[in-house]
This record gives C-alpha cells, sequence and structure tokens, in this order.
C-alpha cells in the first residue's frame, strides 16, 4: 500500500514538472483528490466500507499559484460534489444548477457558502448507509427501523480517532441524544434537498 502512495506521488511530481516546463504553472489549477481512503488496519478494518475518518476523509490538495496562497489549510468537511463548481469559479464560468458548492470563499477566508455539514452514503444493509459530518461532530446512521446497523454519534474534537461511540452506552446516548438528533436532522435536510427514497425511513429510525 504505501508503495503504492509512493508510485502515485512519483507520478504527480512528473506532472507539476511538465506544467512547469510548458510554463503553464501559473494559469494551470491543480486537483489532487480520491474516491476514498483506506483503513489499512484502524479499528481492526482494512478496505474502505466504513465511515471512519480513515475510509471516508479523502485527500483532497489544489494548487494554483498567485489565486491560492500556499500552506492554506481548510478545516471544515469539504465534498468532490464541491469540485465542479470550484472549478468553474476559478474559471470566471457561471455554474449551472448542481449539488455542492465552490470552495473558494472558504479558501480565501470568507466562510462557507453552503450547509455546514457534508454527507456520505453507502449501498449495504450490514453497516450504517449514511454519515452526516461537521468540522466537530460526526453521526453514523442506517436508513430504517428495521436495519441492524449500529448507529454511531463521534465527539471528533475531543475524539478525533473515534474510539468511543457516544451511542453505545445509555448514560452517553441520554446525555448526548440532542447532539445525535441534530445531527440527524441536517441529514434529513440534505436527503429531501437530494429528492432521496430513503428519507422516510431515515425519519422513522430514532438515534436517541
Amino acid at each position: 500500500y504505501y508503495g503504492m502512495v509512493r508510485e502515485v506521488d512519483d507520478h504527480i511530481g512528473e506532472v507539476l514538472k511538465r506544467l512547469e516546463h510548458l510554463g503553464l504553472t501559473q494559469n494551470t489549477l491543480v486537483i489532487f483528490t480520491a474516491d476514498h481512503g483506506e483503513m489499512l488496519g484502524s479499528h481492526g478494518l482494512v478496505s474502505k466500507m466504513v465511515f471512519h475518518e480513515e475510509a471516508v476523509h479523502v485527500p483532497l490538495l489544489m494548487r494554483m499559484p498567485g489565486a491560492i496562497r500556499p500552506g492554506t489549510v481548510v478545516k471544515d468537511p469539504v465534498s468532490g460534489l464541491d469540485l465542479f463548481a470550484t472549478m468553474l469559479d476559478y474559471l470566471g464560468v457561471q455554474a449551472p444548477v448542481r449539488d455542492g458548492d465552490s470552495l473558494r470563499p472558504l479558501i480565501q477566508g470568507r466562510g462557507k457558502a453552503g450547509p455546514d455539514y457534508r454527507v456520505a452514503e453507502w449501498g449495504t444493509r450490514h453497516v450504517p448507509n449514511y454519515m452526516v459530518r461537521t468540522a466537530e461532530w460526526k453521526l453514523m446512521m442506517a436508513d430504517s427501523p428495521e436495519s441492524k446497523g449500529v448507529d454511531a454519534l463521534f465527539d471528533l474534537r475531543n475524539d478525533p480517532y473515534e474510539m468511543r461511540n457516544l451511542l453505545g452506552d445509555p448514560a452517553d446516548r441520554s446525555r448526548h441524544a440532542g447532539r445525535a438528533r441534530e445531527m440527524k436532522d441536517r441529514l434529513v435536510e440534505w436527503l429531501g434537498r437530494v429528492q432521496s427514497p430513503a428519507i422516510e425511513g431515515v425519519k422513522a429510525r430514532k438515534v436517541a
């Protein structure tokens, strides 16, 4: 796995050197990203079929000299759906109606244009189907009352490695019930916005 990472790193370096050789560096927006991460043994798991940070927090690097200040770090949750609007924004092209928001305001420190959360989904019955994440909280939940998936709430600020499911212990669950419902409300809002057929099942499932 680490050898594959090194190989990708070397090839990306070749792309960047070629842009410099052709004199295109100053007016080229370069975006490096991926579709998923890899558990790589964390939590005793491999592959990607969960919503822990190692799998769902994918690389996203951007470079455009003169437009993006080197060393800029955006800590807000973002999505691959935001990239289309971001590219058009930097190109000066009006984006059509679409899912996702331009990341340019965040990159320039002007705040977020869209909601304070992002959603991921997974089509299986054995693990939670949905994840909704803000900068500090993450809720993983299944899509119906009948699902055997285990719901989970994590305080990412105080538990960045997601070691304590705040819905797993009755005392924790009671203490954080309000937060769990707030996160579920965000998910329901998103499901309604994208007209998901799963919305009624999610509404019916109790997280606290």
